[in-house]
């Protein structure tokens, strides 16, 4: 069962503690808020597919792109260094503003779109989308000290 409390600011603080999953917690404007969002997310703790969402909630593209470039991409040949950086701008300039939760399969497709359009190769596109997949799956993997740990 969720704990729900009025913070001294007005706002309600939903708090979930249960056992083998990371203690959750999220801020809403009503209780009725809180509520239905404990009641979803214990269910889905339950059920076995509870996913965190903070994390991605919290980190934009442009952030998780600053991260890829300075602790993955260093490890790579000079060659591909370089060519990651352009592709990095080419996706911040798409994507940065947005959260990595924010991101759709709708919005890449938009983007698959536009660069085709433009007169790019379907390698170019390719390989911009391969960094952007690499970009989702490393980010969560990187340790939050910035040390390396592990394979990436």
């Amino acid at each position: 069962m969720a704990t729900i409390v009025k913070t001294p600011s007005g706002s309600w603080k939903a708090l979930i503690r249960k056992q083998g999953w990371p203690t959750v917690a999220k801020t809403f404007r009503t209780k009725r808020d809180a509520e239905d969002w404990s009641r979803r997310t214990e269910d889905s703790m339950v059920r076995g597919v509870y996913i965190e969402r903070a994390p991605s909630e919290r980190l934009t593209v442009s952030a998780s792109l600053d991260r890829y470039l300075a602790e993955v991409t260093p490890i790579k040949k000079p060659t591909t260094q370089r060519a990651e950086q352009v592709r990095a701008e080419t996706l911040r300039s798409h994507f940065g503003k947005y959260s990595l939760a924010a991101i759709t399969a709708e919005m890449v497709a938009t983007f698959r779109d536009t660069r085709l359009a433009k007169g790019k190769s379907n390698s170019t596109v390719r390989l911009d989308l391969a960094l952007l997949g690499h970009l989702f799956t490393t980010v969560n993997l990187l340790p939050a000290n910035g040390r390396q740990e592990g394979r990436f």
